[in-house]
């Protein structure tokens, strides 16, 4: 099958042009004896496809965001339900999408193309014949259909009088449209990954007569998504709605919080606006490709009375399988949880993105360190596979990794960064630890060689301002680059952090992460049998820890009041035993002074909890977690969150800051309540062997976790009373398993059943 790709615009479009979207038909004959009938179809841009005036699929925004310049995704269709004998009709919508429109946090178009594309095959088997149908000139194309402009990003202009009733259907006069250019395209086209970008979760508003005079819809929950509504009014009357997330501190609604983007207002680049035409009576519209990050809705010139029922927010993501429940004692942990849950959601968007909102793009350090709850939330395999294919094709000649996929311009661009490049080694090592599958691996194994050798050059290089620092174990140090660092501890700034990166790389950061990737690579390496990538690589890893001791872990170093400092040593096993328990106490210690408040930014806060449980102190994790005061997790709760905020300070005494509030990075340390208070972990990868220990502590009475893994369904369910602990457990049978109680009680052959012990006093 050859896909031969055609343009609909036959003039070109400059960035200063708002294009419509454009109206693809052809017209074909069925004759009699016909068995089967497949439709193949993609675009660069994205489509609507149909079929005898017929929608074809219920996925959104088809063919997926893919880096273009190498890959596009083409979906098929058995048609053979849909054709009949005679003329019939084969159709698409097809707008800009990731491919030409608004990309990134600088809202850079035509990333990577100037025109729009269309691909179609048409294969039809006949009782003694095939035959195929392929896109080309003869093609008809419309540019000035009913939506007049869209962009994923920032607007939708939807023009109801300019309809054409039919034009998808046999028997339309297309005489006023025009054909089509043939057009080359050099990438793969490949078969569709991932998972289906659908339609879900609906809700319904509370209209809200906010104090400027404005009219704005409160749809309860923010997400990624659409408005659907049915309006009735007058022929040619204009109305719009924006999108935004948040009311400000007098209760208006408000876009400062993405401000950041760029000018003020709602004027600023994110946009998330529609305008609508009517037609005259009762209509109803669902947008064809805005997708926006929001829970609110501004109308303006809404042409009726504003009526609750007729509108709808649209939740709009990726399905993955749930997999994981857990519920406790402590409702504000609960609604903490289902607050990840939605930020999850609102950015497992055909890729894993930042935010739903103002960026959208697949940050790399997210996933990064998102991976563990994510695993234990949803069944991510075939999700992240598809993100990873375009992360392992940016990488370059020199082994350099970028920090986002698939390609979205960034200050920068071309330069890895710790934390967020080294998604390259841990999600192959997650997923393995999780599924059991040495697929990923296998597949990464030498983009995460390349890489690693990257590192080991960077850390031959030595920083300006460190040219009179002298030493053998410099040569194992990663000071050169840039590498964007903790990112966002409390307090802190996007801008503030990126000035600082610039000036000057963590090279703490940056030589813990080398030492990170290198052992994991060194493991992989172990994994797949490759003995001696596993010696080399384990040897260099040693090398490192031991130049990240002598630098940083000498004399009475860390002496810092900032938590990521003691955290990151201990996670990624940097210190020796000694060490280990003074940091473990000076962390412990900093929290307490702290009042239980959260002081880690992006690269540690994932780990925090599991490091003080894991270290002896799991009080204090408790105490950390249920912190309602900022900086912390349940400040957002009382604050009346519904998803996870990029900053921990995001909504400050009512008034929105400039920052998302739509980031599940900051939530990535709730695997916590899977992996250690419940105690559900994996005692071999794949769960082939499980571990049951759960740990109690804090205001919890109970708390109850369940897990769909590989193997089969995990629950581990405990209660507290009256100094009594009580675990039901619920196992697999044929897989070995261990439940550890609090009381160090420990069962090797665990069976589905009750567990019990007097807690430790």
């Amino acid at each position: 099958m050859k896909f031969v790709f055609i343009e609909p615009e036959l003039e070109p479009v400059d960035q200063k042009t708002v294009p419509n979207a454009s109206y693809l038909r052809k017209s074909f004959q069925v004759g009699p004896g016909l068995k089967a009938a497949r439709m193949y179809s993609t675009a660069l841009g994205v489509y609507i496809p149909s079929l005898n005036g017929r929608e074809l699929d219920e996925r959104r925004l088809l063919p997926g965001f893919t880096d273009y310049d190498k890959r596009v995704q083409y979906q098929e269709y058995d048609i053979l339900p849909y054709v009949t004998e005679g003329e019939n009709v084969a159709a698409c919508v097809l707008g800009d999408g990731w491919y030409r429109g608004n990309l990134g946090p600088f809202n850079k178009r035509f990333v990577y193309g100037q025109k729009t594309k269309f691909a179609c095959a048409i294969h039809l088997t006949y009782e003694d014949r095939e035959e195929w149908i392929n896109t080309g000139e003869d093609w008809r194309s419309f540019q000035d259909g009913p939506l007049q402009a869209n962009d994923l990003k920032k607007y939708e202009v939807y023009d109801a009088g300019k309809e054409m009733p039919g034009w998808n259907e046999a028997g339309f006069d297309d005489s006023g449209w025009h054909g089509c250019l043939l057009s080359e395209y050099g990438g793969a086209v490949i078969p569709m990954e991932g998972e289906p970008l659908l339609m879900q979760e609906r809700f319904t508003p509370r209209v809200l007569h906010t104090p400027d005079g404005n009219t704005v819809l409160d749809f309860g929950q923010n997400l990624a998504g659409m408005v659907e509504f049915t309006v009735t009014g007058m022929a040619g009357t204009t109305a719009s709605m924006v999108l935004g997330e948040t009311l400000d501190k007098a209760g208006n609604f408000t876009m400062k919080n993405l401000q950041a983007e760029g000018k003020s207002g709602e004027k600023m680049g994110v946009g998330q606006k529609l305008t609508y035409t009517l037609k005259e009576g009762t209509q109803t519209y669902r947008p064809h490709f805005l997708i926006s990050g929001f829970r609110y809705a501004k109308l303006e010139g809404w042409p009726e009375e504003v009526r609750a029922e007729n509108f709808t927010s649209v939740a709009v993501y990726s399905r993955l399988r749930e997999t994981g429940t857990f519920t406790c004692s402590n409702p504000a942990v609960n609604k903490l949880l289902q607050n990840i849950r939605w930020s999850l959601k609102s950015n497992f968007v055909d890729i894993p993105t930042d935010c739903p909102q103002r960026e959208r793009a697949g940050w790399a350090g997210d996933i990064n360190v998102f991976m563990e709850t994510a695993n234990y939330l949803t069944d991510t395999r075939a999700f992240l596979l598809k993100w990873m294919h375009d992360f392992m094709g940016a990488q370059m000649e020199s082994g350099n990794l970028p920090v986002i996929a698939p390609k979205v311009p960034l200050f920068g661009d071309g330069t890895s960064s710790a934390g967020w490049s080294d998604a390259i080694a841990t999600i192959p090592m997650a997923q393995y630890q999780c599924y059991g599958d040495t697929g990923l691996m296998r597949e990464a194994y030498d983009a995460i060689k390349r890489y690693v050798e990257c590192c080991r050059q960077m850390a031959k290089k030595t920083h300006p301002m460190n040219r009179l620092k002298r030493g053998y174990h410099r040569q194992y140090i990663v000071d050169t680059g840039f590498h964007f660092g903790e990112w966002l501890e409390p307090g802190s700034s996007n801008g503030g952090d990126a000035l600082k990166a610039i000036a000057l790389p963590d090279a703490e950061v940056a030589t813990a992460w080398f030492y990170y990737s290198t052992s994991t690579l060194s493991r992989i390496a172990g994994v797949l049998g490759e003995k001696e990538d596993e010696a080399r690589y384990g040897d260099l890893a040693q090398k490192i820890k031991m130049a990240y001791r002598k630098e940083f872990l000498s004399g009475k170093l860390p002496d810092s009041p900032r938590q990521c400092k003691y955290v990151r040593p201990l996670y990624m096993g940097l210190a020796d035993t000694k060490t280990q328990k003074r940091l473990a106490k000076e962390l412990n210690d900093l929290c307490v002074r702290n009042d239980y408040k959260i002081g880690t930014g992006f690269l540690t806060t994932y780990q925090i909890l599991n490091v003080l449980t894991d270290n002896g102190y799991p009080e204090t994790a408790y105490r950390m977690l249920e912190q309602e005061e900022c900086p912390g997790w349940l400040y957002e709760v009382k604050q009346g969150a519904t998803t996870i905020w990029e900053g921990w300070m995001a909504v400050k005494d009512g008034d929105p800051q400039m920052q998302s509030l739509n980031h599940y990075a900051p939530g990535a340390a709730l695997s916590w309540l899977f992996s250690r208070c419940a105690g559900i972990r994996p005692a071999k990868p794949g769960y082939q062997e499980i571990l049951v220990r759960p740990i109690p502590g804090g205001t919890f009475r109970y708390a109850r976790a369940s897990y769909d893994s590989v193997v089969g369904r995990i629950v581990s369910d405990w209660e507290c009373q009256d100094g009594h602990f009580v675990l039901r457990v619920e196992l697999p049978e044929g897989i070995p398993a261990t439940v550890v109680l609090p009381d160090g009680s420990r069962y090797e052959n665990a069976v589905t059943g009750t567990y019990e012990c007097t807690l430790p006093v």
